[in-house]
C-alpha cells in the first residue's frame, strides 16, 4: 500500500503572554476538535484551536496581555493552505498577537525582525524575544502618528527619526536635533501611545521622559 503524505494545513506563531517568547506551531488538517498550543518555555497557553461548522473551519482564540480580552480569528480549513503570511491582531486595540501562514515565511519574518532589532540596539539583541511585542507595537503606533501628522517638531519640521534604546523609543528631529524619550517597557506604557498623546520634542540638554 502506498504511503499517504498528509501535510500541515498551515503554521502559526504566537507570542507568549507570560514570558514573551514566540513559537511556530504546525496546524494539521486533521487536528482535534479542540487543541491547546502552549509555550515551550513556561507552559502558558498561547492559543486554543477549535473546529466548528462541521469541521470546515478552525477558530484561533488568543488572549491579549494588553487589554485582557480574547480575540478570535476564523479561517476555513480549505483556505488555510493558500495563506502565505497574515498577521493576527487583537480585535479591541489592534495589538499584534502573532502570525499565520507558511512556516518558511513566518521564520523569515521573525529572523528579519530579530536582525532589525539588533541593528538598532546591538547590545540588547539577546532580549529581543521578550521585548519584541511591546517595542514593535510601540513603533507601529509611532509610525501611524507620524503618518497622520501628529508628531511635529517645534521648529516646524516633520522629519522625525525613531531609534530603540533599551526600553524606550527615542524620537529625534532630523532638522534641529530636538528629541523625545518615549518609554515602551510595559503594557501600561503601550496603552498611552496613540492619537491625542502629547509628544513635544525638546532641545538637547533638557530632560523630559514619558
Amino acid at each position: 500500500m502506498a504511503a499517504v503524505l498528509i501535510r500541515e494545513a498551515c503554521s502559526a506563531a504566537f507570542y507568549c503572554q507570560r514570558c514573551g517568547k514566540v513559537h511556530v506551531h504546525d496546524i494539521p488538517y486533521f487536528t482535534a476538535n479542540r487543541t491547546v498550543l502552549r509555550c515551550d518555555r513556561c507552559g502558558q497557553t498561547q492559543v486554543v484551536c477549535e473546529r466548528n461548522a462541521g469541521g470546515r473551519q478552525i477558530v484561533f482564540t488568543v488572549g491579549c496581555v494588553l487589554c485582557g480580552n480574547e480575540s478570535r480569528a476564523v479561517y476555513s480549513l480549505k483556505s488555510l493552505p493558500q495563506i502565505r503570511l497574515e498577521k493576527i491582531f487583537c480585535q479591541y486595540d489592534h495589538f499584534e498577537l502573532g502570525y499565520i501562514g507558511r512556516r518558511r515565511l513566518i521564520a523569515e519574518l521573525l529572523a528579519f525582525n530579530q536582525a532589525e532589532f539588533e541593528a538598532l540596539h546591538p547590545q540588547d539583541g539577546k532580549n529581543f524575544i521578550e521585548k519584541q511585542p511591546i517595542l514593535l507595537e510601540a513603533l507601529n503606533r509611532v509610525h501611524e502618528m507620524a503618518t497622520q501628522g501628529d508628531i511635529i517638531c517645534p521648529c516646524g519640521s516633520g522629519l522625525i527619526s525613531a531609534d530603540i534604546r533599551g526600553n524606550s523609543i527615542v524620537l529625534s528631529c532630523d532638522t534641529c536635533g530636538s528629541y523625545y524619550v518615549l518609554r515602551a517597557e510595559t503594557e501600561r506604557d503601550l496603552a498611552r501611545i496613540g492619537r491625542g498623546m502629547d509628544i513635544g520634542l525638546i532641545a538637547p540638554g533638557m530632560a523630559r521622559k514619558r
